[in-house]
C-alpha cells in the first residue's frame, strides 16, 4: 500500500515539475522588443519575399523582350573593322616576280532596315505586349497567393500556440485529478484501477503536448520560410475586409479583379498574335540595305584604297516551303483556339473557387457557434462530475471521460477559429481582393511601369515603319463553339459572422 501510494506522487510531481518547466526557461530569456502584426508579416514578405521578387524579375525581362520587339522596326547598324596581316609571293619560271607582305586595315558600315513586312513585327510586338500583360498578371498572381500564405502560416502559429496551452492545461488538470486520486487511495476510498486509469490519461496527455509542440514547431518553420524569420510574439488576427453581399457581386468582382482569369485573357491575346505572325511570315518582305566600305588595293600598305557605297530596296517573296507555312498557320490557329476554350475553363475555376470559398466559409461561421456552446456544456459537465465524484455518484473514469471532451471540444473550436479566418482570407483572394495594404496601410505597391529599360527602342524610323506595318496585321480566326458555364448561384447564403470574430 505505501509503495503503490508513493509511486503516483512521485510522477505528480515530475508532471508538476514539466508543467512549469517552459515558464521557468522563459524567465531567463531576454523578453521580445516587440510584438508583430498580421498586417506587418504581410508588409514584410510583400516587400522581400523571395519567390515574388523572382516574378517581379521575370516581369522586368518580359517588359525586355517588349522592348525588343519594338527595336525591330528600327534599323540595324553594323560596324566591321579588322588589321589585316597579308603575304604574297608570285613566281614564274622558278624566279620569284612578285614580293608582297605588310599591315594593311579594312573598314565596313552596313544598314538594314525593314520597310513593310505585312503584319509579321507587328504580331511580333504584340505577341510581346500580351506577354508582358500575362507576366504581370501573374505577378499578381503570385502576390496574392503570398498574402494568402502569410495569412495561412499567421493563423496557423496562434491555432497550434493555442493548441499547446490547451494540452498543457489539460496535462496540469489530469495532474490535480492524479493528486486527488492518489489521497483517496491513501484513504482506501479508491481503487489501484482509478490509479492506473489516471495515469493511462496523464500519459496520453504528455504525448498530446509532445505532438502539440511539434505541430508549433512546423508552424514556425513555415512562418520563416514565407516571412525570412520565426514569429515572436504575434498579436491576435485583425478584422480582415468586409465581404460583398451576395455571390453574384464576388462573381462579379472576381471576374474583373482576378490576376489568373488576366493572364488567361493576355495568353488568348498572345496566340491570336501568332496567328498574325505565322501569316506574315508566308507574305513578302520590303526592306532596305546599304554599306560602305573602305579596303586597301595592296597587300603591303593602305596608300591604295577603295571606297565604296551601295543602296538598295529588296523584296523577298517566300514561294514554296513544301507545306511548311501553312502547317504553321493551322497550328497557331488551333493553338488560338485551345486558348479560347481554356479562358472559358479558367474562368468556370475562378467561380468554382469563389463558391466553395464562400460555402465553406458559411459553414464555418455556423458550425462556429456550435463549437462554443460544447464547450461550454463539457466545462459545466466537468464541474458537476467533479462534484458527484465527491459525493460518490459517479466513478473516477466517468471524471476522465468528462475530462476529454472538453479537451476535445476546445480543440476543436480553436481550430475552427483558424479556419474561419483562413477560409475568408481565401476567400478574398480568389476574389482577388487580397492586398497588404487592406492589412497594412501605406504599404508601396509594386509598379512594374516604374522599371524602365531603353526608352529609344526603333528609333528613328521604327514609329513609322511600326503605323504603316500594323494595317497588315491579319489574327482573326474563328474559334470552336464554347460551352459557358450556367452562371446561376442558387442556395449559397452566406451566414452572418459569429460576434467576437
Amino acid at each position: 500500500m505505501t509503495n503503490g501510494a508513493n509511486m503516483p506522487m512521485t510522477m505528480a510531481a515530475k508532471i508538476r515539475t514539466l508543467r512549469w518547466l517552459p515558464l521557468l526557461l522563459c524567465a531567463g530569456m531576454p523578453a521580445p522588443v516587440s510584438a508583430e502584426t498580421l498586417g506587418e508579416a504581410m508588409a514584410i514578405a510583400y516587400q522581400h519575399n523571395p519567390g515574388v521578387e523572382a516574378s517581379r524579375a521575370s516581369t522586368r525581362a518580359a517588359e525586355e523582350r517588349m522592348r525588343q520587339a519594338k527595336a525591330q522596326f528600327g534599323p540595324t547598324l553594323t560596324a566591321d573593322a579588322s588589321y589585316r596581316y597579308a603575304w604574297r609571293r608570285v613566281t614564274q619560271s622558278n624566279i620569284t616576280v612578285l614580293r608582297q607582305d605588310g599591315f594593311t586595315p579594312q573598314l565596313s558600315l552596313s544598314l538594314d532596315q525593314p520597310l513593310f513586312t505585312f503584319g509579321r513585327l507587328s504580331a511580333q510586338r504584340n505577341i510581346a505586349q500580351a506577354g508582358y500583360g500575362a507576366s504581370v498578371a501573374d505577378m499578381h498572381s503570385s502576390e496574392q497567393d503570398l498574402m494568402a500564405n502569410v495569412v495561412i502560416a499567421y493563423a496557423a502559429v496562434l491555432r497550434d500556440e493555442k493548441l499547446v496551452g490547451i494540452a498543457r492545461e489539460n496535462l496540469s488538470q489530469l495532474t490535480e485529478t492524479l493528486d486527488q486520486i492518489n489521497a483517496r487511495y491513501t484513504a482506501r476510498y479508491a481503487t489501484e484501477t482509478d490509479l492506473q486509469q489516471t495515469r493511462n490519461r496523464i500519459f496520453s496527455g504528455q504525448a498530446q503536448l509532445e505532438l502539440a509542440q511539434g505541430n508549433l514547431q512546423a508552424s514556425r518553420n513555415t512562418y520563416r520560410n514565407i516571412l525570412g524569420h520565426y514569429p515572436d510574439g504575434l498579436l491576435p488576427l485583425p478584422q480582415l475586409p468586409p465581404l460583398p453581399r451576395s455571390i453574384e457581386e464576388a462573381q462579379a468582382m472576381g471576374a474583373a479583379s482576378s490576376p489568373v482569369l488576366a493572364s488567361a485573357r493576355f495568353d488568348l491575346a498572345a496566340a491570336q498574335g501568332r496567328i498574325a505572325q505565322a501569316r506574315g511570315n508566308a507574305r513578302p518582305y520590303v526592306g532596305v540595305q546599304g554599306s560602305v566600305a573602305r579596303s586597301p588595293l595592296a597587300v603591303e600598305n593602305d596608300d591604295t584604297r577603295e571606297l565604296s557605297a551601295q543602296v538598295q530596296v529588296g523584296l523577298t517573296v517566300p514561294l514554296y516551303s513544301g507545306g511548311l507555312l501553312s502547317a504553321r498557320i493551322r497550328e497557331a490557329r488551333q493553338l488560338a483556339d485551345a486558348a479560347t476554350q481554356q479562358l472559358e475553363q479558367t474562368s468556370r475555376g475562378v467561380r468554382e473557387n469563389i463558391a466553395s470559398y464562400w460555402d465553406q466559409l458559411s459553414a464555418a461561421r455556423r458550425a462556429l457557434p456550435a463549437y462554443t456552446r460544447a464547450v461550454t456544456a463539457a466545462q459545466s459537465a466537468l464541474d458537476g462530475a467533479q462534484q458527484q465524484q465527491l459525493a460518490g455518484q459517479v466513478t473516477s473514469l466517468d471524471v476522465l471521460d468528462t475530462a476529454r471532451d472538453l479537451l476535445t471540444s476546445r480543440q476543436a473550436r480553436a481550430q475552427a477559429e483558424a479556419q474561419l479566418y483562413v477560409q475568408h482570407a481565401l476567400l478574398l483572394g480568389a476574389m482577388g481582393q487580397l492586398r497588404a495594404d487592406s492589412f497594412a496601410p501605406g504599404t508601396p505597391p509594386f509598379d512594374p511601369n516604374a522599371y524602365s529599360s531603353v526608352p529609344f527602342a526603333g528609333l528613328p524610323t521604327g514609329p513609322f515603319v511600326e503605323m504603316i506595318d500594323a494595317l497588315a496585321v491579319d489574327d482573326n480566326f474563328k474559334a470552336s463553339p464554347v460551352q459557358v458555364e450556367n452562371d446561376a448561384e442558387p442556395d449559397h447564403v452566406m451566414a452572418p459572422e459569429p460576434e467576437g470574430q
